[in-house]
């Protein structure tokens, strides 16, 4: 398999799952609710994301360093707009 075949796979592959969190960020801000998304998921698919873009970094694998940044900021977007989304109990 040829280095631009296999790359082009990375980049399809990384394509489909950043955008995986896509859809949750749209309905977050859709229903103005997050109360079923889990904060700790997002948390490690962030921390899973920028720790696969920086051995991307150094692996000289772009497709592997510009997905895991797509998918970094989704997760990011989730994570703020979860915590933004807290509803403070009633009294």
């Amino acid at each position: 398999m040829q280095s631009d075949t296999i790359e082009l796979l990375g980049l399809v592959a990384g394509f489909i799952g950043a955008f995986a969190f896509a859809p949750q960020a749209f309905k977050i801000i859709r229903d103005r609710d997050a109360h079923g998304v889990s904060g700790l998921t997002y948390a490690m698919v962030f921390s899973g994301a920028v720790l696969w873009a920086a051995y991307g970094v150094l692996r000289g694998a772009p497709s592997i360093i510009i997905w895991n940044l797509v998918a970094a900021s989704l997760a990011a977007l989730v994570l703020i707009l979860k915590l933004s989304r807290r509803q403070t109990p009633s009294t």
